[in-house]
């Protein structure tokens, strides 16, 4: 997918959130704890993944937003950006990647305590959208561990795309031979 300006990015996070929240609603707390194998996470622990993570963008956001500003280069009119693409991240969607350690998730934290932590960390990055939105965000970036350095544009995109990649963990999860069924 190619985005044209900032909304767009903002929708499809947004939308990712809430594909992600609606894929554990309603779960028991032995369905969130079911782990098909040693190697696999528990859906518990994917979704405080998603929230340690989420956080970590966040802080990341407000950093690179802050050397945005210092560079004084304003958006372009009308909030259109150069199109944003993450090829690179589609291409290699079925890699398994390892988290850094800041990102693994310690346990014992409930899903729903997770969604909630992540819903606080969008909700920040989304409050910071006029700001967003009146600066040049493609000359600031940070550098991925798997993908190498992303401006901050990239970044929101990754934020949806990394929701949306541990749902489809989720649900693999959810179709795993011995997974508790619904009561």
């Amino acid at each position: 997918m190619v985005y044209h300006s900032l909304g767009e990015i903002f929708e499809m996070v947004e939308q990712a959130q809430t594909r992600f929240a609606a894929s554990v609603a309603g779960l028991s707390e032995e369905q969130e704890r079911f782990q098909p194998s040693a190697e696999q996470w528990t859906i518990a622990e994917l979704a405080e993944h998603i929230s340690v993570v989420d956080d970590q963008f966040l802080r990341l956001t407000h950093k690179l937003l802050k050397q945005a500003e210092a560079n004084g280069v304003p958006a372009s009119p009308g909030l259109r950006i150069n199109p944003v693409s993450l090829t690179q991240v589609h291409e290699r969607r079925h890699e398994k990647f390892k988290a850094p350690d800041s990102a693994v998730p310690r346990g014992g934290v409930r899903v729903a305590e997770s969604l909630a932590k992540a819903r606080q960390s969008l909700d920040g990055i989304f409050a910071l959208r006029p700001r967003l939105e009146a600066t040049d965000l493609s000359q600031v970036s940070y550098p991925h561990p798997a993908f190498g350095p992303l401006n901050l544009y990239e970044w929101l995109v990754l934020l949806g795309v990394h929701a949306a990649r541990h749902q489809a963990q989720i649900e693999a999860v959810m179709a795993s031979p011995g997974f508790p069924a619904r009561k």
